[in-house]
């Protein structure tokens, strides 16, 4: 529905309803502008559109810029339109026009000539509204941008914190291997290099893994064994996830008893076999 200006209307009352409708108006401005949009459905007719359009914004999950050629599009339709030519109003006193006269053949005396406001279009109201959108736009691109730093550092956070964890345990490790009367293992790999330490407390095995590949962990698991009387008994499964060293717990079974020994074997699947198929590291338990 198209409303028709009030004679009170001016061009500024545009950009007031928007400044409104976007509470940046100073006290005088929204003071005096609020008498105004009492009186004006065009203004409010423009306040609601432009909350309308901010509230859609305000819901969007991801806000995007618009295309640069509409960007530019709208900004020349907007200066255009404020630079354009304004409306021409009659002449009072045009030549030619004959004096305005009171009944009683004098001329008229006291005569007040209001001038006709300009009627803005539809176009022009949502020409304003589209300015608007431009800039909410660019906020919700700032916000956009924002909120990935905040994933970023978060994430940054994340990892430190893991790190952290991951650099404790293995201090732990190492303390307790290097504690008289802990039973622990260091474990040698097939070419005789170091791949990993075992630190048996009694409740569980830690293992450190500071030379073992990364296994498939979807076709494939390592197995720790414990050696007792020769025979290597399976104490539980773990994976290794990088070349980095890390340490996985492996929980004691109930009847577990002294090891003289421990190994580690890559094994096809996902479960401890009965016994070990391809050893890739051991090492005997000192204290």
């Amino acid at each position: 529905m198209t409303h028709r200006a009030p004679d009170t209307h001016t061009g500024e009352h545009d950009a007031l309803a928007v400044g409104w409708a976007l509470h940046t108006l100073d006290p005088d401005e929204a003071t005096a502008f609020e008498a105004h949009l009492q009186t004006c459905p065009i203004c409010r007719q423009t306040v609601d559109e432009t909350s309308a359009i901010l509230g859609d914004l305000a819901g969007a999950v991801v806000p995007v810029d618009p295309p640069p050629r509409l960007r530019q599009r709208l900004l020349d339709a907007v200066e255009a339109e404020s630079s354009g030519p304004g409306v021409d109003t009659p002449d009072v006193a045009a030549a030619g026009a004959p004096p305005s006269s009171d009944g009683t053949g004098e001329p008229g005396r006291d005569a007040t000539v209001v001038p006709l406001a300009p009627r803005r279009s539809r176009a022009t109201r949502w020409l304003a509204v589209a300015a608007v959108v431009l800039v909410v736009a660019a906020i919700g691109g700032l916000t956009a941008a924002n909120n990935a730093l905040r994933a970023e550092r978060d994430s940054a956070q994340a990892a430190a914190a893991a790190q952290a964890q991951r650099e404790a345990a293995i201090a732990d490790v190492l303390h307790d291997a290097g504690t008289p009367g802990v039973p622990h293992a260091v474990l040698a790999g097939a070419q005789g290099g170091i791949v990993g330490v075992v630190v048996d407390d009694g409740t569980s095995q830690r293992v450190l893994t500071t030379g073992l590949g990364p296994n498939d962990a979807l076709a494939e698991t390592y197995v720790l064994w414990g050696l007792a009387d020769g025979t290597p008994q399976p104490l539980g499964t773990f994976d290794v996830g990088g070349e980095a060293p890390d340490v996985r717990s492996v929980p004691s079974a109930p009847e577990a008893v002294p090891y003289a020994g421990f190994a580690v074997s890559l094994e096809p699947g996902r479960t401890a076999p009965a016994s070990p198929t391809r050893v890739v590291a051991s090492g005997q338990v000192g204290r």
